[in-house]
């Protein structure tokens, strides 16, 4: 590069004055300008010592001009604009297969990162994008691949041959890339994040990377990796109370739910107990329960897997112990669960499992039924079934629109064989709410079709008669009987028909208006003789203050149709659990 200086020196006596002054400002805005490119290289090639800006202008140890003169001399005057500056030191783009910097056309300051050897055809699209890719790193024997980012401004090119400047930053995760394999952020997931027992469970990264059949080779250009970190919220709940109902009486209640558990995680150190940190972070759902009682014991611990294996399935087992201390026989089982489930669409889901139990007879209030007689001592159930259950409701606890439906087909084997099926329908209908969505009116309607075969176990048979089945009448007290015992029958149908309104204008109580209705058989019949009808009236009392999910239920029914022998209850009271 070379800088000419010039001015007119000739001019008449009349305009001498501003001839002289414009050759002066010339020869000004010349100097200047030259002293702006020559500061512009300075600023960055490694023959003006690092240093930048002026510094790197007037602390030079050579003569500028002679510079700028002996590396341009042997070059011919068609020489095009970069081969000029490749020859003064300063790199250029390259399309030869060598790491080069990038530099942007754009006016304005951003990332410029190293992208690695490329092919001399390949081409790159202009983008104000950053470009994440991969560069060797210094130590040419090491096969680890590192970023390296450096800042670049309009026009400038940058190969820091400074020792400081050269080094690589490492990405977060170091992982160890063979040659030929692709770098962090090509789009597949990384090849590992760490096991339970290497990061803390309660905050995690996502799966970094995308979809795989999305990749292409030079599809990692101009993407950056992100790593996600979400804090954990409280997953885990404690209950300790009692509860009382007109089925059940009183009993107490004792439950721990956690919905983060992880069961190979195990406590390294008694901290991890206290801190809350052991048994935590794998996703799954563990459920303790252990409520004694009077009339009724039972003692369970469940735990749910959502993806088996990685994969879409649900899995969950438990195992529990139950006492029941019925009106004409004590009934005690011990047991397990399995089973495997996996959801279709957002309202589809099919499941089958598998139940092994122990059950044990005693304790009988009279010996008159053979059935019973049949079935004291203890024997042994093996139960295997399949579901399908869709489920469009808006709430589990309170719906006002939306269905339930199941339908599920069960298999014994061991002691007793026999089949099973069963429906469960359960529609809602929303009549009425106020414009800020409270205050809802709703219609529903519930129906329970059942039929086992006449090998099943007399504590297998069906039963009606309580909150759960027929309001207005007593707990299983509207069943088949054989020897003044209640055995229970081969074949369901009830239904239910519920109309609910807000008596508050929090919405905290409830009215409701319903008709029960229905009949068990001994066999799979309908008489009408056996089919019963019970209208009434109730409240529910919402109480979320105090810790109870589900609303308090308070009812009166007013049997109409009943059959001979049925044991009928006007007023039914629960807690926890609506129908």
């Amino acid at each position: 590069m070379q800088v000419f200086l010039h001015a007119p020196i000739f001019a008449t006596a009349s305009d001498t004055m501003p001839r002289i002054q414009s050759s002066i400002l010339k020869h000004m805005l010349s100097v200047v300008f030259a002293m702006a490119v020559c500061s512009l290289v300075g600023c960055q090639q490694p023959l003006f010592k690092n240093k930048t800006g002026l510094n790197g202008l007037f602390g030079k140890d050579q003569d500028l001009s002679k510079l700028i003169s002996d590396s341009t001399s042997n070059l011919p005057p068609e020489t095009s604009l970069e081969d000029r500056l490749e020859n003064l030191g300063i790199a250029k783009t390259s399309t030869q297969p060598t790491t080069t910097p990038i530099i942007s056309s754009n006016e304005t300051t951003h990332q410029a990162f190293v992208r690695p050897n490329r092919p001399a055809n390949a081409t790159r699209e202009s983008s104000n994008s950053p470009v994440l890719i991969r560069a060797q790193s210094p130590d040419q024997n090491s096969n680890r691949n590192a970023f390296q980012v450096s800042q670049a401004t309009t026009n400038q090119v940058s190969k820091n041959q400074d020792e400081d400047s050269s080094k690589v930053v490492q990405a977060q995760y170091p992982e160890n890339i063979v040659p030929g394999e692709l770098p962090i952020g090509n789009g597949l997931p990384s090849p590992n994040i760490g096991s339970p027992n290497e990061m803390n469970p309660l905050i995690q990264p996502y799966e970094r990377g995308g979809v795989a059949s999305d990749w292409t080779p030079n599809s990692y250009f101009e993407r950056a990796d992100v790593d996600v970190y979400i804090s954990d919220t409280q997953t885990g709940r404690f209950n300790f109370g009692g509860a009382y109902n007109s089925e059940n009486g009183i009993v107490g209640q004792f439950t721990i739910d956690e919905k983060n558990f992880d069961i190979t995680r195990w406590p390294r150190s008694f901290g991890e107990i206290t801190d809350g940190t052991a048994w935590r972070g794998g996703g799954q759902t563990f459920h303790l329960e252990l409520v004694p009682g009077a009339n009724l014991e039972r003692y369970l611990v469940s735990i749910t897997e959502p993806n088996l294996l990685g994969s879409d399935i649900t899995f969950s087992g438990s195992a529990y112990l139950y006492d029941r201390n019925y009106y004409d026989w004590d009934e005690h089982r011990a047991g397990g669960k399995f089973s495997i489930g996996r959801r279709l669409t957002p309202y589809l889901s099919i499941n089958s499992g598998v139940r092994l139990e122990s059950v044990t007879v005693d304790n009988p209030r009279l010996d008159t039924s053979e059935e019973l007689n049949n079935s004291l001592g203890t024997s042994n159930l093996y139960v295997g079934n399949v579901g399908l259950v869709r489920d469009t409701r808006d709430s589990m606890q309170q719906a006002t629109t939306g269905s339930l439906f199941s339908l599920n087909f069960s298999q014994a084997f061991g002691d007793y064989s026999y089949s099973r099926g069963d429906l469960n329908l359960k529609t809602y209908r929303l009549l009425y709410e106020r414009p800020d969505g409270s205050g809802r009116h709703t219609v529903s309607f519930g129906t329970k079709l059942g039929f086992t075969g006449n090998s099943t176990p007399i504590f297998e048979n069906y039963f009606a008669g309580g909150f759960s089945t027929l309001r207005g009448f007593d707990f299983r007290g509207a069943s088949p009987l054989q020897g003044g015992v209640r055995v229970g029958g081969e074949f369901q149908w009830l239904n239910t028909v519920e109309y609910m309104f807000p008596l508050t204008a929090s919405d905290s109580v409830k009215g409701v208006l319903f008709c029960d209705y229905g009949t068990v058989e001994e066999d799979i019949e309908i008489t009408g003789d056996n089919f019963r009808v019970a209208p009434g009236f109730g409240f529910r009392v919402s109480m979320p203050g105090a810790g109870i999910g589900a609303p308090l239920a308070f009812d009166f029914a007013f049997p109409v149709a009943s059959a001979e022998g049925d044991d009928e209850k006007i007023f039914s009271f629960y807690l926890g659990v609506l129908r």
